[in-house]
Order: structure tokens, then sequence, then C-alpha cells
């Protein structure tokens, strides 16, 4: 009982400062969920955020899902899930009658200024996850190679994704392990 009480302060706290988009909260919850609450490693952490993105649906809910679901199972991943969205879906109910009210041009230059904010987060969020997700140089290699043909050729992303894995699978069994 006491992980559900914990999921639901950790996702809540995430909750109050989510805003801007899903990729902009990443660096919060990997915060809270690896640094704050040691939940999650950071490898661990780089696993449920890639299932989280092949998973339909917003990246931070199905993030808060997969982490309240590790850490409490079915009722981990309820809590998680209902936590991350009750205080922006607070907000925005309050305020949207609030806004039909306010002038268009003051709600224009309120977007025009917040953007770069989020710009910034998505940026902290990119920083953060770099960090622990470059483990040697050869996975760095595979991504510029894949960078390079991307740029030089006209191949499809997804015939370069297959390249690139059957290519770190070659350079991890040859080389790595």
């Amino acid at each position: 009982m006491d992980i559900l009480l914990e999921l639901a302060k950790a996702f809540l706290q995430i909750g109050v400062f989510s805003f801007g988009g899903g990729y902009a909260i990443v660096a919060l919850i990997r915060y809270v969920v690896v640094n704050q609450y040691a939940w999650l490693t950071d490898l661990e952490f780089l696993d449920v955020l890639a299932i989280s993105q092949i998973t339909p649906g917003p990246i931070a809910i199905n993030t808060a899902t997969f982490v309240g679901y590790l850490m409490g199972g079915v009722w981990g991943s309820i809590v998680a899930t209902f936590s991350s969205i009750a205080v922006p879906f607070l907000l925005v109910y309050s305020m949207s009658s609030l806004l039909t009210r306010v002038n268009p041009v003051y709600l224009d230059m309120f977007f025009d200024n917040i953007t770069p904010l989020t710009f910034g987060l998505v940026i902290a969020a990119t920083l953060s996850i770099l960090k622990s997700s470059v483990t040697n140089y050869y996975g760095v290699g595979i991504f510029l190679f894949a960078l390079l043909l991307r740029q030089r050729t006209k191949l499809n992303s997804a015939l370069i994704l297959l390249i690139s894995g059957l290519l770190g699978e070659v350079v991890y069994l040859l080389v790595v392990h």
C-alpha cells in the first residue's frame, strides 16, 4: 500500500509541473523516477521510455502507466496514470471557461512566449536521456552512419532502421560481447 501512496505523490508532483507536451515532461519523470525515488535505473528508464514511445497514446501518460505497473502492478499503473493526469485535467477544465472570455490577442501572446520554454524542456529531456543512453562509441558510430545514410541516399527510414539494427547486432556479437 505504501508504494501506491508514493506513486500517487510522485505523479501528482509531476502532473503539477507538466506543461509543454509529453517530451517536455520526460526529464522531470526521469528525475523523479530515477534520482528522487530510485525506482528504476537509467537503463531501465530508457526501456520504459522506448515502450512508451511505441505504445499508442501520450508518452508521459504511457510512461506513468508503465512505471506504475513495474512498481505496483495493475493498481500501481492505475494510480500513477490517474495521478499524472489529475492536476492538468482539473486546470484545463477550470480554465476553459475563463479562456473563452479572454481577448485572443493575449492568448496568442501567452502561447508565443511559452513556446521557447517548451523547447527548452524538450532539450533538457534530450540531454538527460542522452547521458544515460550513450553506453559506448559503437552506438554513436552506428547513429552517425544512419544519419549520413539518410542524408546521402533516399533510402526509406524503415530500411535504415533495419540496417542499423543489423549492424548493431553484428558489432555487439563481434566486438562488444
